[in-house]
């Protein structure tokens, strides 16, 4: 169970592919493994916080058009990595919680999104990583409030 963030590119309402080169020089500056078989890098920040970033297509000829972070922590210079990825791609961040925010790293990209994930998600234009930090705080500690729970009643019921 993890607190999942997604990017992705959009272009007159449809997935299209992102500029890998920027996003791969965003990659270059933090200290990670890999990618897998699967596209996925493991980075590590020097506060202690650690994510999967998936990326399938970064490196290879395959499509890509977005990314996510597949997270157990939540810290600064992660969320400053996310917000240079999702810049240097022109992805717009989705996070799936209540209310669900789809941040958007400049005005244009409001007009390549699907009307369907406008429907579903409130557009917020950020300029900065503190804004997006001060938006999802409040969700990831009730997401980590959660999963607390349901590990002590996994262990509770053995299966821990």
């Amino acid at each position: 169970m993890s607190f999942d963030i997604f990017l992705q590119h959009f272009v007159n309402g449809e997935s299209a592919e992102a500029d890998r080169r920027d996003v791969l020089d965003v990659l270059a500056t933090v200290d990670y493994d890999g990618p897998d078989k699967y596209g996925s890098y493991h980075v590590a920040f020097p506060d202690g916080v650690v994510v999967e970033f998936d990326a399938s297509g970064l490196e290879s000829e395959e499509s890509f058009t977005g990314c996510a972070f597949c997270r157990c922590g939540f810290g600064d210079d992660l969320v400053k990595f996310i917000f240079d990825v999702a810049r240097a791609g022109d992805m717009v961040i989705m996070v799936p919680m209540e209310p669900a925010p789809m941040f958007l790293i400049s005005e244009d990209q409001k007009a390549g999104v699907p009307p369907d994930l406008l429907e579903n998600f409130q557009p917020i234009l950020v300029r900065s990583p503190d804004e997006i930090a001060d938006a999802i705080q409040l969700g990831f500690e009730q997401w980590a409030a959660y999963r607390e729970r349901c590990l002590h009643r996994s262990e509770e019921d053995g299966e821990g």
